[in-house]
């Protein structure tokens, strides 16, 4: 049997903790794009759909959260 436990440091912080916050911009058709306010900053997208994909694979990545809603403008 293995015990999984969460790893944090005398101060309270953890990896756990999110470092932006990334959303999706629609410009118009054609004209997407995925952003964070850690600095991060995603391809500019034909489809919509594909800079939500963008934001997704970031916020897991850099442990960032998904705003709500995620598709702004």
């Amino acid at each position: 049997m293995t015990t999984a436990f969460l790893d944090v440091d005398v101060h309270g912080n953890d990896d756990l903790t999110p470092h932006g916050v990334v959303s999706v911009h629609h410009y118009g058709i054609g004209r997407s794009t995925a952003a964070c306010s850690c600095g991060w900053n995603g391809r500019r997208r034909h489809l919509m759909a594909a800079a939500e994909q963008d934001a997704w694979v970031h916020a897991m990545h850099a442990r960032c959260a998904v705003s709500s809603p995620l598709v702004l403008g």
